[in-house]
């Protein structure tokens, strides 16, 4: 039977609320990636991951436990019970992520830090004070916890000194650029994609001589111009890319968008975008975290799944 909305939703804005993410991160998880980069705390210019990376391997799991919801007659009322008793507010207590996930998207970020480095870029990080940036509740409609939570980023940042961000996924970098200044009078970060970044910089790396079919995320294509950076990248250290039927601005959704509603739905989504990336080829790239889950849950025998950070950190021989 389908989800109850209204009750996923208050789940959502819940844990938000009172955990500053949509499902609760393990403390110290937020900022383990970068353990021994010795990366200087704070600055002007910082990274600024939004924990989305750190949060996929979570989400994951809440997925999973609302799709074996859906396919239950009980799903509203084990989620009205799940909450009151505070059980489904903190997933973590249900279904743990695998640790070779959560270190697999410690080791994406740690990639693009290193690339950064590697190509002369300067930068800080604020280790604890990096907050989810509450992209999912603007995405869901509930503007007003999204507008509060909104205030506490920004306020953090302001108080650390932070002028400028370098964001590392798609959603981030669309809400904090795009649509926190509609929300927040005196809004003045500079937001800029790493692959914006590193574009700029250029990328110097030996010629991995192999073909890959990349996956455009929406919010990149369609909002944010970052459509030629990530082949440039690609193409300097020598990758071939194939492009799908539908890429570009004309991208196809991953199924991620309603994944906490209606993970059949999502499911079903993720496996014909999925089709449509195999038939090019057996490497099939993401830049995003959200698509890469989408992707894990349809991935089929024999296609290799990767972070485009992955393929470029191989190609600069990280």
């Amino acid at each position: 039977m389908p989800l109850p909305v209204r009750e996923v939703l208050d789940m959502i804005a819940d844990n938000t609320r009172r955990r500053g993410c949509p499902v609760p991160l393990p403390e110290g998880d937020s900022y383990r990636w970068a353990d021994g980069l010795g990366i200087p705390r704070g600055g002007d210019e910082v990274l600024f991951t939004g924990l989305l990376y750190q949060l996929t391997p979570h989400i994951d799991s809440l997925v999973s436990y609302l799709e074996g919801l859906e396919r239950s007659s009980v799903a509203t009322l084990a989620i009205r019970l799940g909450r009151i008793a505070g059980k489904v507010v903190d997933v973590t207590k249900i279904a743990s992520p695998p640790r070779e996930r959560v270190e697999e998207q410690n080791g994406v970020i740690r990639n693009i830090a290193m690339l950064l480095m590697r190509s002369g870029v300067s930068f800080g990080y604020v280790y604890e004070d990096d907050m989810y940036s509450g992209a999912l509740l603007y995405d869901l409609g509930l503007e007003e916890d999204f507008e509060l939570h909104a205030k506490r980023v920004h306020g953090r940042l302001r108080e650390r000194g932070v002028r400028s961000l370098i964001t590392i996924d798609p959603h981030t970098t669309h809400v904090m650029r795009e649509v926190y200044p509609k929300f927040l009078d005196g809004y003045d970060l500079e937001v800029r994609s790493y692959l914006e970044v590193l574009a700029e910089r250029g990328l110097v790396g030996r010629r991995l001589g192999r073909e890959v079919t990349i996956h455009d995320p929406c919010l990149y294509a369609r909002y944010e111009g970052i459509v030629e950076q990530p082949r440039g990248l690609l193409e300097s250290v020598g990758v071939e890319v194939k492009e799908p039927e539908r890429c570009r601005n004309m991208t196809f959704c991953c199924g991620g968008p309603v994944e906490s509603l209606s993970p059949g739905l999502s499911k079903g989504i993720a496996s014909l975008r999925m089709e449509e990336l195999a038939r090019h080829g057996s490497e099939v790239l993401t830049m995003c975290p959200i698509c890469h889950s989408s992707f894990l849950r349809v991935r089929p025998e024999g296609v290799r799944l990767r972070d485009l950070s992955s393929c470029l950190a191989e190609g600069v021989g990280l």
